[in-house]
């Protein structure tokens, strides 16, 4: 089984985590917690400002905004976001690069360039 979670901020901004309970030394507990979580989905009732929840359980899925999460939806959607996988679009690739020199650091009345680590994301 698949549990994937996608949070969905007001600005747009996402989170996508997944956790195949086939990998986990638990993966009996997680079918049971996606099962009582979709169980009784809540209403999709959405407030503006507030993220909403994108739940897919192999071919379920469960939409929630944020104050509808509860019980054993809140508690599926808590653990796959704080200990799933990342999920990238599709078409996407991942290249690390250590450095990006292009950031100025104040240091006692001089400024001197400081390098900070980046990650880029590439589509094709």
């Amino acid at each position: 089984m698949r549990v994937v979670v996608t949070r969905i901020e007001p600005d747009g901004t996402m989170r996508r985590r997944a956790v195949d309970t086939a990998r986990q030394d638990d993966g009996s507990r997680w079918e049971d917690l996606a099962a009582r979580a979709l169980e009784y989905p809540p209403p999709y009732r959405p407030v503006p400002g507030t993220a909403v929840y994108h739940v897919s359980v192999d071919l379920h899925q469960v939409q929630a905004g944020e104050y509808d999460l509860d019980g054993p939806l809140r508690d599926l959607v808590t653990v796959v976001l704080a200990i799933g996988d990342e999920v990238l679009p599709a078409g996407c690739q991942v290249r690390s690069r250590p450095w990006r020199p292009s950031a100025i650091e104040r240091n006692s009345g001089s400024a001197k360039a400081v390098r900070l680590p980046y990650t880029l994301l590439i589509f094709s």
